[in-house]
């Protein structure tokens, strides 16, 4: 039997000046020192927990807080200051991560795929060889029973075919990293692509050959895509509570033939309105993360928030809009 797949870690590193990062000083101003300890048992849960991240549900809440000796309202308090600051991330199935700790982990995840990779390689080609050696065996037996050599010959060549065809196929260097990079940078209203699983490689394969492209044209369908994704409304659950995924689009052949088709586009409005970066507001050039979503708003991130079409551009990803000083400010 395989050994069952490791997704998670024994440990994680403390850094030193951890303490001098101004979100960890806006935690343990609001919070004390209970909110820097809560804080660090979260990041020892989430390295003990496949894929680094934990249920947030109900019950998840009270056994989180009675394991960490604080009340289950001291801890949502924490958790959701937390994500407002950008330590920690929620998703729509209510999953906790924190979006740094995974990264700070994907190049240990990534080298177990690889090693899981080369192994099942090896078996692979061992299987190969005894069934070729078998196919050799069974070929002589006919070759001694039959003189039939023109069919055997034509058989041959059939055979040869599928395996350059084959070959040609695994040769295609298929742009995983780029095409999760492009929905990162595009999708910004939309959860963000931690890390790059065998299951979403296997996705992305089979999108980019429905794309009926050449293989350098790939990354400028996707990005397309993501823009009409990113400039929707009823995607990016600025209209609902429902929130499209990367999984989602890439999960079969119909989503994303959808969107193309224009299915989910806001109605009046084309697609690409605010969905690129570079849009000129009245005031100028938008900031980092900024865009105009499809009713013509201007905001950034999750797309709760409406900026003053002549405020200043978003200086960081760290500035948040106040509407009380109506400026940018970092908390």
């Amino acid at each position: 039997m395989a050994r069952p797949s490791k997704n998670n870690a024994e440990y994680f590193s403390h850094d030193a000046d951890m303490r001098n990062d101004v979100k960890i000083k806006a935690l343990r101003r609001r919070f004390s020192h209970k909110g820097y300890a809560v804080w660090c048992f979260i990041l020892e849960t989430l390295t003990d927990t496949d894929y680094f991240e934990i249920d947030f549900n109900e019950v998840s809440q009270e056994l989180l807080a009675a394991d960490y000796d604080i009340t289950v309202e001291e801890l949502r308090e924490i958790v959701q200051y937390c994500e407002l600051i950008g330590l920690l991330q929620i998703t729509p199935e209510n999953k906790v991560f924190s979006a740094a700790h995974q990264r700070r982990f994907s190049g240990l995840i990534n080298k177990r795929e690889r090693d899981r990779e080369r192994l099942q390689t090896l078996i692979n080609k061992r299987k190969q060889a005894e069934t070729e050696v078998i196919e050799a065996k069974t070929s002589e037996n006919e070759d001694y029973r039959s003189d039939n050599s023109h069919s055997k010959v034509k058989e041959s060549k059939g055979e040869k075919s599928k395996e350059e065809e084959s070959k040609e196929k695994k040769s295609i260097k298929y742009p995983y990293q780029g095409i999760c990079d492009l929905w990162n940078s595009v999708c910004v209203s939309l959860p963000r692509i931690a890390k790059i699983t065998e299951a979403r490689r296997q996705k992305i394969r089979a999108r980019l050959d429905e794309f009926g492209c050449q293989p350098e044209e790939w990354l400028t369908t996707a990005e397309t895509l993501f823009k009409r994704v990113q400039a929707s409304d009823f995607l990016t659950g600025r209209k609902t509570d429902w929130k499209a995924s990367f999984d989602w689009l890439f999960e079969n052949g119909k989503n994303w033939v959808k969107v193309t088709e224009g299915n989910y586009d806001n109605k009046g409005c084309g697609f690409n309105r605010g969905a690129q970066t570079g849009v000129q507001a009245q005031g100028g050039q938008l900031g980092v993360g900024e865009f105009i979503d499809g009713s013509g708003r201007r905001t950034y991130g999750s797309g709760r928030a409406t900026i003053p079409q002549d405020a200043p551009p978003r200086p960081s990803e760290r500035h948040q809009w106040s509407a009380e000083s109506n400026t940018w400010i970092i908390l």
